[in-house]
Formats: C-alpha cells, sequence, structure tokens
C-alpha cells in the first residue's frame, strides 16, 4: 500500500472511530452493570489527582484499586482524564481491535488473517466485556513474543494482562507460549540425542532466559494492582474461593462447535459468555496442518468444555486450589487465535484466495449485524439524581443482545448503571466477589429473610453508636440483628452522653467526620469494614472494627475530626504504578527501535540481493 492510500485508509479509520465512541455504547453484559459505571466514577477521581482506592456506590462502599475487575492501572485510563467517560469507555475496545489487528498481522504476516481475528465471533462478543477485549490485543502479542524468544513482547503482554485481572485468559495464554516455545523455526527439534545435546542446552538456556526477563517484566508492569490487590485479598469473596459450580458455569457446549463454522443459529440457553464464536469454514482445512497451533486450539477446546469435560469436572471439584477463576469458556478466546493463525496459514498457501476471502467474510459481516453489541448511547445518559442510598433489584439480563430490554434497565437505574447518576446502591451482590465476606453475608441474609433490619443498617448515615451489644462472631451478630437490636460490636460498648457527629464531609476518596463529644465514642460509618482503612485524628490513628456486622466502626477518645482513608500502603502502589507506568513506555518504544531495525536490516538484505542480481 503507497504513502496516500495509507493515509487514507488511517483517516477514514480515525473518522469512524471518533464517531462510534462519541455516539456509541458497548452496553452488552458486564459493561452495563460493572465496568462502564466504574469507570465513571474512577474518571471522576482520576480528574481530581487522585488514584480511585473506593467506590462509595457499590453494595455499601467496596475496595476499587485492589478490585483486578476495575482495570485501575491500566495504561489507557488516562483517556478518563482528557475526554468525556463514555468516549473513553468505547476508545478502549475500539483500540484493543486496531492493537489485535496489529498483533495478528506481525505474528501471521497474513492480512487476511488479521481481519478474521477482530472480525471473528471472539472478538466481536469480547465486546461485552471491558476486562476481556484487552485479550484480544495481548494473546497474539503473547504469541508473537513466544515465537520471537522475544522477552520484552512477553513480559509487556502478561504484564498487561495481569491488569486487565482475567486469570484464566492469563492462565491460558501461558500454557500456549510454553507449547510454542516447543519449537521455532529454523530451530532443530528438542530432542535427546547425543549430537543434539550442545544445541539443546543453548536452546534451553535461551528460553529460561526470556521466561525469567518476561516474569520480571511481568511482575513490574503489575505490581501496582498486585500491592493494592494484597491488602484486601484475605477480606474479599474470593478470599473463600468459588464453588466447583460456580468456576463451572459458563462451559463450552461441544455443540458451539459448529457455530465456530456457520454462526450462532443454535439457540444455548445454559450460561455462556460470548454471543458468538464464529470464524468461518476455512478453520475446517485450516485443522489438517501440522502446527503446534493445532496443538493449542485442541487443547484450549479440552480446557473449555468445563462441566462437559469429565476429567475437568473432577479436577476442578476435587482441587480447591484450583477455583481461583471462574467460566472455562474463557479458554475458547486463546482457541479462537490459534485457530485463526492456522487459518492465516491455510489461506497464505491457497490457490483460491479470492474464493476464501468471499465465503470466509461475508457470513461473518451477516452474523456482526445481529451479534455486534454496541448501541446509540442517547437513551444511556440519564439524568443526574440527588445523591442517595437505594436498595435495587436487577431484571434478570439473560444473554439475549435485547437493546430495549437494557435501556429499560438504564431507565429503571439498577445497580451499578445508576450509579452514573450518583446512586449508591446497599445490599446489591459482587459481580465480580469483591465485596467484602460481611457484605456477602449481610446481602445474603437480606435476600433470603427480607428483614428490615439488614435495610435500615445499610442506609443509615455515619453517626456515633450510643450503645453497642456484644456480638463475639459472625452468627451472634447475625441473630441480634435480625432480632431488633439496635446496633451490636465485637464488644459491649457505650458512649459518652450526647455524643454525636456533628459534620460528615467526602472530598475525593477522603472522609472527614466531626466528633462532638466529652469521652470515648463508637461511631459507625456508613462504608463497609476492611482492615485497609486509615483513621486518623491529627497524627493519632484508632482503632477500627465491623460494627452491625458489616460497616465500619471507629473508636475516637473525645472530640475532634476524624480523616477516614482506604489504603494503608499508597506509597508503595504509588511508586509501583510510575515505575510500572515508565516502564510500559520505555518497552513500547523498544519495540519500535526494534521495528524499525528489523525493516533496516530487511531493505539492506534486499538491496544485497539486488547487487548480486546485478
Amino acid at each position: 500500500m503507497t504513502v496516500r492510500p495509507r493515509l487514507f485508509f488511517l483517516l477514514l479509520l480515525a473518522v469512524f472511530c471518533v464517531l462510534a465512541a462519541t455516539l456509541g455504547f458497548f452496553f452488552f453484559r458486564d459493561n452495563f452493570s460493572t465496568h462502564y459505571p466504574i469507570k465513571v466514577l474512577s474518571a471522576a477521581t482520576l480528574r481530581g489527582g487522585e488514584i480511585p482506592w473506593w467506590n462509595f456506590a457499590d453494595g455499601g462502599g467496596q475496595p476499587l484499586a485492589g478490585n483486578p475487575n476495575t482495570l485501575t492501572f491500566y495504561p489507557d485510563n488516562f483517556l478518563y482524564v482528557v475526554l468525556p467517560p463514555h468516549v473513553a469507555f468505547n476508545l478502549h475496545f475500539l483500540l484493543h481491535l486496531i492493537l489485535g489487528w496489529l498483533a495478528m498481522r506481525a505474528l501471521t504476516h497474513s492480512r487476511f488473517a488479521a481481519w478474521l481475528w477482530v472480525l471473528s465471533g471472539v472478538a466481536i462478543s469480547a465486546l461485552s466485556f471491558y476486562n476481556l477485549i484487552t485479550a484480544i490485543a495481548l494473546v497474539p502479542l503473547a504469541f508473537l513474543g513466544a515465537e520471537r524468544r522475544n522477552a520484552v513482547q512477553l513480559g509487556l503482554a502478561f504484564g498487561l494482562l495481569a491488569l486487565a485481572g482475567e486469570p484464566v485468559i492469563i492462565v491460558a495464554t501461558a500454557i500456549a507460549v510454553l507449547i510454542l516455545f516447543t519449537r521455532r523455526r529454523g530451530d532443530a527439534e528438542l530432542g535427546f540425542t547425543p549430537s543434539a545435546s550442545p544445541r539443546l542446552r543453548v536452546i534451553i538456556v535461551s528460553l529460561l532466559m526470556a521466561i525469567s526477563i518476561a516474569l520480571i517484566i511481568a511482575l513490574i508492569i503489575a505490581a501496582p494492582q498486585l500491592i493494592a490487590y494484597s491488602e484486601i485479598a484475605s477480606e474479599v469473596e474470593r478470599a473463600r474461593g468459588y464453588s466447583a459450580q460456580t468456576v463451572l458455569n459458563a462451559s463450552f457446549d461441544p455443540r458451539r462447535l459448529l457455530e465456530l463454522v456457520a454462526g450462532p443459529f443454535i439457540r444455548i440457553d445454559a450460561p455462556h459468555l460470548f454471543p458468538t464464536l464464529m470464524i468461518g469454514l476455512i478453520i475446517i482445512p485450516a485443522l489438517f496442518r501440522r502446527s503446534r497451533y493445532t496443538v493449542i486450539a485442541a487443547l484450549m477446546l479440552f480446557f473449555a468444555l468445563g462441566s462437559f469435560n469429565p476429567l475437568v469436572r473432577a479436577t476442578i471439584e476435587s482441587i480447591r486450589v484450583l477455583r481461583a477463576g471462574r467460566f472455562p469458556e474463557k479458554f475458547a478466546l486463546v482457541m479462537c487465535a490459534a485457530l485463526v493463525v492456522l487459518a492465516g496459514e491455510y489461506f497464505r498457501e491457497s490457490k483460491t484466495p479470492r474464493i476464501w476471502t468471499i465465503v470466509t467474510f461475508a457470513p461473518l459481516l451477516i452474523w456482526m449485524v445481529w451479534t455486534v453489541p454496541i448501541d446509540w448511547f442517547g437513551p444511556y445518559r440519564v439524568a443526574p439524581q440527588s445523591p442517595r442510598r437505594v436498595f435495587a433489584m436487577s431484571i434478570p439480563g439473560g444473554q439475549a443482545i435485547d437493546r430495549e430490554n437494557y435501556r429499560e434497565r438504564a431507565r429503571r437505574l439498577e445497580p451499578l448503571f445508576g450509579a452514573t447518576t450518583g446512586l449508591e446502591y446497599v445490599l446489591n451482590r459482587s459481580g465480580d466477589g469483591m465485596h467484602s465476606l460481611l457484605s456477602r453475608i449481610a446481602a445474603e441474609r437480606f435476600a433470603t429473610t427480607r428483614n428490615l433490619a439488614w435495610l435500615r443498617l445499610a442506609t443509615a448515615p455515619t453517626a456515633v453508636i450510643p450503645e453497642a451489644m456484644a456480638a463475639p462472631t459472625i452468627t451472634d451478630a447475625v441473630n441480634l440483628i435480625e432480632a431488633g437490636a439496635p446496633a451490636v460490636a465485637p464488644h459491649a460498648f457505650r458512649s459518652a452522653p450526647g455524643a454525636r457527629v456533628t459534620r460528615v464531609a467526602r472530598d475525593g476518596q477522603t472522609i472527614t467526620i466531626d466528633v462532638a463529644s466529652s469521652g470515648p465514642a463508637l461511631i459507625a460509618v456508613d462504608q463497609s469494614c476492611f482492615g485497609a482503612w486509615s483513621a486518623r485524628m491529627g497524627d493519632r490513628e484508632f482503632e477500627t472494627a465491623p460494627v452491625n456486622l458489616d460497616r465500619l466502626g471507629v473508636l475516637v477518645p473525645g472530640s475532634g475530626t476524624v480523616t477516614l482513608r482506604f489504603g494503608r500502603h499508597r506509597t508503595a502502589v504509588i511508586v509501583a504504578w510510575v515505575f510500572s507506568s515508565l516502564l510500559v513506555i520505555a518497552l513500547l518504544f523498544a519495540l519500535r527501535i526494534e521495528k524499525l531495525d528489523r525493516r533496516a536490516g530487511e531493505v539492506e538484505r534486499s538491496g544485497d540481493d539486488d547487487g548480486l542480481m546485478a
């Protein structure tokens, strides 16, 4: 492609991205109920010059920076500082599609494969998940790093995957990379013959060095997320691990193998993540190629089957440590990446490329009309509400792309979408298992008993507790609350007579509470309790403890102003984020320089060949 057509194409792409990001909205599934509202809240905090540590709107308060599902430290968060939140949100998806195209093009040297990847069913389906769309760019980048033994590409890919917080995708990609390491084009097979021993040792040493460097790079990039998560890891719902049933939900139904070829014409009522996984007929002949990618695709399918695979089901049921991630269907994303590579290799050798282009892309474009999860943004531009705490039920969203259903849910201001208007929700269940274990118990008890005591405590404003009954265990606290006790704490306590809260203010992520008291007083703050809360009055730090089961209790000695901040390792997280960001920028420059050097080398070799021919 010459310079002028290329510039025209880039201009056309830029115009399309601007229009799609401004007028559209990737509304479906987790985007609606989790990711978009969280990014709107985070954007306001980032524009105020702070890291989003705490989410005031979810479940009566929930960690934000430590939540691996919120992408708090992902590099493209700078977009939220300079652009409207919904535009930055949409650009996140569009940019990763573009980067996915570039990565697959570099991996396969095939524009056919690059377009097939970003128009495939799995890429279109990933537009429903703010965190999963990152894999569309990062999985082929990891494959490319494995092929080239490039520690920089591998470290960058896995570091960013860690910031995106998807353990299943990380494990699946790591398995695929290890398979790709078994043989490299131009290298000898890793055989244990005497003649191959010296060569084998060199290959193994180079592999270990590449893996070690890549791991160090990935850990530095992921460090801010890892440090922030370590503060809350023992207190969130995930600390208990998921049940085997929860882990195996959204397993890959074997009937969907036909969908890879012909589209999502089979109705699947069982839980599934991806509305479509279509690639096209070309994968049938492509699968007969002898390739490591065939092995990767087969192994990913083995794991993706989940509950449909007796071996996988039995393993998950018997080994609790494997229950850190959910939804085996996510393995299908890496499987589809391997299938696209195979399709690209087959297409390059095909004698009828024009026919395969039509046969492949015509059905994909037709199905895309029904499966692309985008809507106009207008129906989701809801009016601001007066700040208040509410309990709201969600309409079952189903797994069909039903725009009218989602527009109605936006009008109802369901959790958490209504947080974009200023609402704060209580007693709602966490979609990502990141509420505190105590808040989960409160939500479950309210859902089971409909005892209004739970709603009263969850919506109560910050105030002094005049007297708290002793509830040394969780069971004691639950029983006393449901029996009508006005307040409970781990130990019985009586505040000084007349003690009261005179003012509560939020300044960004900081809460300040003015207390008037002639002696010790116990304050029940209207946030969920975590050990990472820091409560200070001047230079003194005070004890915090759960009151009323899951609310944040602060014991103060008397009158004064209490300052509450979430995150005890803030300095370490900030320093780690600075190093992480600088390293990502440096690595991108290094990859750009490497690409220019490679092109220069190709031009030089081409010139030498021309001279020899002459």
